[in-house]
């Protein structure tokens, strides 16, 4: 990308205009850079029927016992060069997670967890207001404890939910590099699924709008990265549906790429926090790192009295795909530093909930796959790019930890938060509460082994979606990247203005102009037309069965109260 934004600049300055061919085509042929794209979403198959991706039938694995997460013995490739990460703190024992040991791999500037205070008192339901009540003041006589207790109506405790994504990451990398720990100690306190996004676009801004909305993009309409608050008027996002039904939920959201910052606020209803994480030492290990750091101040300042959701995001493994390949060591690397950051963040939660009594529901997932060489990266149906999964770890569920979900979708995702929180479904999902798919639980002997051969079970679409969905993503990537390249150049001509060059400078700023303006008008006119393509080929053409929600009152905005980040 540097060489062409290089040779792009050139043209500018010399004639913008003459060169606008030569920047389409440069951005049809990287179609999704190393730039914060994150790709797509993948979704399991759903035996419901509703749109989305193909419907597919998975064999049974092995239900003989529930094993252990054993990841194959095979090594990573290399890992990054970094600073040492410091020691997370260890689980305590009264914790329902298990207690941790982190190897010490190299990662990304260090994360700590803060130790929480232990109570003084024993925590958790006030399931004995009997044992400490044995008068009522203005009684004339003394009651037995258990009358008092008949009288006093317990609220349930506030439901917590977490959700992290990690943006490009496939399954079986995960699976085969023992050393991410982070992961494996998630998978066995959980249900996980292998997923698929066959017959969806893998594309990062279509994909992550399944998951927050719980709606393929033959509903959502949208079709790129560039982003477009209206189609979240419509399909309302998971902030939008808790913010609207219980305003009392602290939602939040940190993340390193823009576009999920920027769904956080769409649709009338946005998230309480918002926070994003520009890059960090010109690295997006160090991004990632900074992410974490937030989400484990936003764990440990939850208030206890009222219900919270958090969503982070996490866009380093994409990234190493798109400059290395899906297949690199430094792809690899990427997950380990994930599944670090991971493992510091369960340990925040595990530490809060020893400390508070309370019992968190925790989902990790990504929006697609990547290609295993240097190209595209995703967009397209290969296996290795519609390769998803969902892993949840939902309070109160200990009986399934470490066990398979066959029908796992990430459509499911969405409707799943809702329900923990008692907020009404959509009628015109596309998925279901993962509650509601017990049946489909397996007790692998190797989770291991039985998600890798749920992986090799996904194929291809037929041949008529495949090239359907391989036009939309070509047609999309125009104007995504005409976009990128446009803000590039004037960047770098900004740089001369600013460094007040006589007669350079102030023909910088002329070029300027006519890159903007010339960028601009392509943008949207190659927009124009990939949305023409894109409805053609199966996006946004169906319509919500539900209303709309209705317009917040004009009193409903909160001023969030921020860790040190960026608020937008």
């Amino acid at each position: 990308m540097k060489k062409v934004t290089e040779l792009c600049l050139g043209v500018a300055v010399a004639g913008v205009v003459a060169g606008a061919g030569s920047t389409v085509a440069c951005a049809v042929a990287y179609a999704e850079p190393s730039a914060p794209d994150s790709g797509s979403s993948s979704a399991a198959s759903d035996t419901s029927g509703t749109a989305g991706p193909v419907a597919r039938t998975r064999s049974r694995a092995s239900t003989t016992r529930t094993g252990a997460l054993a990841p194959s013995n095979s090594t990573r490739g290399s890992t990054p060069t970094a600073s040492a990460r410091t020691t997370v703190v260890a689980r305590p024992a009264a914790s329902r997670r298990s207690a941790v040991a982190v190897p010490a791999i190299p990662a990304p500037a260090p994360v700590s967890v803060p130790t929480l205070p232990v109570p003084t008192t024993p925590v958790g339901p006030a399931s004995s207001v009997a044992a400490s009540v044995s008068t009522v003041t203005g009684r004339t006589r003394s009651r037995t404890a258990s009358a008092v207790a008949a009288d006093v109506q317990v609220a349930d405790p506030p439901v917590h939910v977490l959700l992290i994504g990690t943006d490009g990451t496939n399954l079986n990398k995960v699976l085969a590099d023992p050393t991410n720990v982070g992961f494996f100690n998630l998978m066995n306190e959980s249900v996980t699924g292998a997923t698929t996004l066959v017959g969806h676009t893998t594309i990062s801004g279509p994909s992550w709008s399944t998951i927050l909305t719980g709606a393929w993009d033959n509903k959502t309409g949208v079709i790129n990265n560039i982003f477009n608050p209206k189609p979240y008027d419509s399909w309302p996002t998971v902030f939008n549906l808790l913010e609207n039904s219980k305003p009392q939920i602290d939602t939040a959201v940190v993340a390193d790429w823009p576009y999920i910052n920027d769904m956080a606020k769409a649709g009338g209803y946005a998230a309480d926090t918002n926070i994003f994480v520009a890059k960090v030492n010109g690295n997006w290990a160090d991004t990632d790192a900074a992410v974490t750091a937030d989400t484990i101040d936003l764990i440990i300042n939850t208030d206890e009295a009222a219900p919270s959701f958090i969503f982070s995001y996490q866009v380093q493994v994409d990234e190493a795909g798109h400059s290395f390949g899906g297949g690199s060591p430094e792809y690899a690397a990427a997950i380990n530093n994930v599944s670090v950051n991971i493992q510091a963040i369960m340990d925040a939660v595990a530490a809060r909930e020893f400390a508070t009594g309370e019992d968190w529901s925790v989902f990790v997932t990504t929006d697609h796959g990547h290609q295993q060489s240097v190209g595209f990266g995703h967009g397209f149906q290969s296996p290795n790019e519609t390769s998803s999964f969902v892993i949840a770890d939902i309070a109160g569920d200990s009986a399934n930890d470490g066990k398979q979900n066959l029908n796992y979708s990430n459509a499911d995702i969405t409707p799943t938060i809702v329900d923990l929180f008692g907020v009404p479904l959509r009628s015109d999902f596309d998925g279901v509460p993962l509650q509601t798919k017990n049946s489909s639980i397996v007790s692998p002997v190797d989770l291991n082994e039985a998600l890798t051969d749920a992986i090799g079970m996904y194929g291809y679409p037929n041949i008529g979606t495949d090239v359907a969905l391989g036009v939309r993503t070509v047609v999309a990537s125009v104007p995504y990247f005409l976009g990128i390249i446009t803000s590039t150049i004037t960047e770098q001509l900004q740089a001369l203005v600013d460094q007040q060059i006589f007669l350079i400078s102030a023909l910088a700023q002329g070029a300027q102009f006519v890159v903007q303006l010339t960028g601009d008008v392509l943008v949207a006119t190659t927009q124009a037309v990939a949305r023409v393509v894109a409805t053609l080929t199966g996006a946004g053409v169906i319509a919500p069965t539900d209303d709309p929600l209705p317009a917040p009152p004009a009193d409903s905005v909160r001023v969030p109260v921020l860790p040190a980040a960026v608020l937008v």
